[in-house]
This record gives C-alpha cells, structure tokens and sequence, in this order.
C-alpha cells in the first residue's frame, strides 16, 4: 500500500494552529487542534479518536479576529496517533470566502512597510 500513501491533496495548506470542534453524527463533541489548512481539508490532532470515512461537522475559530468557519467534512486517513487528515465537503459561499481570509497571506506580510 505505499504507492497510495503519497501526498494527495490537491490544494496547498499552510501551518495553522487553530481551536476547532468536530461533531460526528450521533456523537460528542469532539476538542482538535488544526496542523495546517487548506482550501481543501485540514489535518487536526483530535482528542479522541475518529474513523476513516466519518463524517464530521466542524468549526474552526481564530480569537484574534473572531472568525469562525463551519462545515462538514470526511475524515479520509489517519496518520500518527490522533491525527487525521480531513476533506472539506461543498462549503457554502460565506464560509468558503472566511476558509480563504484564514489561509491567505496578510499583504502586510507579503510586502515590506511604506517609507
């Protein structure tokens, strides 16, 4: 099975550590915290433990802006312990747009201050 555990993803992701809650169907919340995100999925460190194919409802919040993402995602593989890579399912436009403030360079990082 090596040959299919290369890297899949199709978008870039960047290290992000963020709070996030997972709620599986039927089941607890579920405390994680995001490695990196991506315009595609996630991989979070969870609290418990998740299983391939789940489908989770998630909410990822930054407290320096306040900022919440929602959606639903599919836990597609498990890596070290309690980690799990994850792919976000079709997410609604306000969210998509917030998923992407989040994962987008700052322009003041991009460019050097003005004299």
């Amino acid at each position: 099975m090596a040959a299919g555990t290369g890297e899949r993803r199709r978008t870039r992701r960047v290290r992000l550590a963020l709070p996030c809650v997972l709620q599986p169907a039927g089941g607890s919340p579920i405390w994680a915290e995001t490695i990196d995100v991506g315009e595609g999925g996630m991989s979070v460190r969870a609290a418990r433990p998740l299983r391939p194919d789940d489908t989770v409802e998630f909410d990822l919040a930054r407290d320096d802006t306040h900022t919440h993402v929602e959606g639903r995602a599919t836990v597609l593989r498990h890596g070290s312990p309690r980690v799990y890579g994850l792919e976000f399912e079709e997410l609604e436009p306000p969210m998509r747009e917030r998923l992407l403030d989040l994962v987008s360079p700052s322009p003041s990082a991009e460019q050097p201050p003005a004299r």
